[in-house]
């Protein structure tokens, strides 16, 4: 019955995972490297750990910093300037490998402890690189064709001081202990310690002690993530202020490229409401028992990678290509582990030219969902690093290469789940309604938390079950207020959420058209908006609604089938 009732909730609130590895890294520095002609040919297992001494590159462009001014010699500095830069992309791309493998054992302080150095030591060197090609742009016109947008990204980045890189290094600490709550947290309960995984799976314990358990336990660990967060988001806003922008909020909107300010995102979200929640909650009611049905099903992994291969193939030539690669290659690590960081992403090696996907398969439903997903990034990379990796960052239009996938997918699911194909179509759509509810319900929590001045974790409890509460979520699942501490990304990867709600718009319009417009948009040009990807702005109502509509038509021939 326990596990009855968590596959159940994983599948009916659960959204995959994935989050930017390097967003700060990759925030405003162009990637100068050339994309490689062919993909790298190196297995995971053989990839090194190697990367130039952060603190020579320091170093060096320190020197540079206190000679430039006073120098005549352009072409030295913009030497200089660009083979710290090339250092710097070998440090993003170690950084993303050294992430890998912190996220295989948190539990190694050796890989933490490296981990937290090169991402500490990204932070110093962009702030030095853009001291110095501010410099250079001034004096000699360097990068001045790159337009009035990119030349106040790197006046701002300049404008940050010392201090913040001390806030930087104490805001990565901070998630780091968050992402260790998720596997360290024990209660004391009945004379003996528990972690979440032994309390789900001791079968000894009576329904009404595992009950009072489980409350205990998600009560501690909702205070103790409360406290972690009362200081990330002190940190943040006075980083934010530091760099300029008016909220955090606003700061996090700029890093991750987005066409929208968070004002217009409140305003696309009160629409999302009235049309999407009806939607939402007659699907939810119609589709109970198929629901349950998926969620006591169990999926081999080895069959469902053999049957993957001929499927993505189906919906998109050349991404079989993409698959058999990544197997090949061992770019995907989906063992299951206590170990392990929880949730799933996709991230790049470029010194090694490839993609690589993490995730923890666990035998249900919701792995299959999660590697379709993350496989939608890794098709992405995989395609295009150009418009992906080295394009500047633009988080809708990732996500939406990842829903768009998902969405084409459905046709394949007689393939992949069998039996199940039925109920999971109607889960996915159901998965797909939520997480444009989801992602404009977390962005509104987000943005009124930080309105707050000094709020306690039971100020933000109290906020969250308002805000769940105006889109249904208190009937639909019992929400009570605590549940937004178990959202990891409103900790390490803030305002990153709204995105999910966002590229879906996005994902459904492009499938208005039979889906013939996501082959163009999964093969764009480096620096392609979203907004013209997908050919519409899609916080405008006419468009919400167009996409509802689209949604509504897919969800009725679903149910009547």
């Amino acid at each position: 019955m326990k596990r009855v009732l968590s596959l159940l909730l994983s599948l009916l609130l659960g959204l995959c995972g994935c989050g930017p590895v390097d967003t700060v890294a990759r925030s405003y520095l162009r990637y100068d490297r050339p994309v490689q002609g062919s993909h790298g040919h190196t297995a995971f297992s053989d990839m090194i750990l190697a990367y130039p001494d952060p603190d020579e590159v320091e170093a060096i462009l320190d020197e540079a910093l206190l000679n430039v001014t006073a120098a005549d010699n352009e072409k030295g500095f913009i030497d200089i300037y660009e083979a710290q830069t090339q250092a710097y992309n070998d440090l993003v791309s170690a950084t993303s490998l050294a992430y890998v493998r912190y996220c295989q054992d948190i539990t190694d302080d050796q890989r933490k402890a490296e981990y937290t150095k090169l991402n500490s030591a990204l932070y110093a060197i962009q702030y030095r690189l853009a001291r110095l090609e501010k410099v250079l742009m001034d004096r000699w016109g360097y990068h001045r064709e790159r337009g009035g947008d990119y030349a106040d990204a790197l006046d701002r980045m300049t404008r940050q001081s010392e201090e913040r890189a001390a806030l930087r290094a104490r805001e990565d600490e901070l998630c780091r202990q968050y992402e260790r709550l998720e596997t360290e947290y024990r209660l004391t309960y009945g004379g003996r310690s528990w972690s979440m995984a032994e309390l789900m799976g001791d079968e000894d314990l009576s329904l009404p002690s595992f009950l009072d358990a489980l409350e205990q336990f998600e009560a501690g660990k909702n205070q103790a993530a409360g406290t972690l967060f009362a200081e990330l988001m002190a940190l943040r806003k006075q980083m934010a202020q530091e760099a300029g922008f008016p909220s955090y909020a606003a700061s996090q909107y700029d890093t991750f490229g987005r066409e929208y300010s968070p004002q217009q995102a409140l305003a696309a979200a009160k629409i999302v409401k009235q049309v999407f929640v009806p939607l939402y909650i007659r699907l939810r009611e119609r589709c109970e028992n198929d629901l349950r049905y998926l969620s006591g099903a169990t999926f081999d992994e080895d069959q469902f990678i053999a049957a993957m291969e001929q499927s993505v193939e189906h919906i998109l030539p050349g991404a079989g290509e993409a698959w058999r690669y990544m197997l090949s290659y061992g770019l995907y690590d989906s063992r299951p582990s206590e170990r392990k960081m929880g949730g799933s992403f996709t991230t790049y090696f470029s010194a090694y030219g490839c993609p690589f996907l993490f995730t923890q398969w666990k035998d249900d439903a919701s792995s299959v969902f999660t590697v379709i997903h993350e496989f939608g990034h890794f098709l992405s990379y995989y395609l295009n690093p150009e418009g992906t990796y080295y394009g500047s960052e633009n988080l809708d239009l990732a996500e939406t290469d990842a829903q768009g996938f998902e969405l084409l997918m459905l046709q394949e699911y007689d393939a992949l789940f069998g039996r199940y194909a039925h109920a999971a179509r109607l889960c996915f759509l159901t998965n797909a309604l939520y997480a444009i509810l989801s992602g404009f319900m977390e962005d509104e929590f987000q943005q009124r938390a930080y309105l707050l001045r000094d709020p306690t974790g039971n100020d933000l409890n109290e906020l969250y079950a308002e805000v769940a509460a105006s889109y249904g979520f208190d009937q639909l699942f019992g929400y009570e207020g605590r549940e937004w501490t178990e959202i990891g990304h409103t900790f390490q990867f803030p305002f990153y959420y709204v995105s999910y709600g966002v590229s879906m718009l996005g994902a459904m319009t492009l499938m208005e058209n039979g889906g013939r417009g996501y082959a163009q948009v999964v093969k764009r040009k480096g620096g392609t908006s979203f907004m013209d990807a997908v050919g519409t702005n899609v916080l405008e109502e006419e468009s919400i609604r167009q996409a509802a509509a689209w949604a509504e038509k897919t969800v009725d021939a679903w149910l009547d089938e």
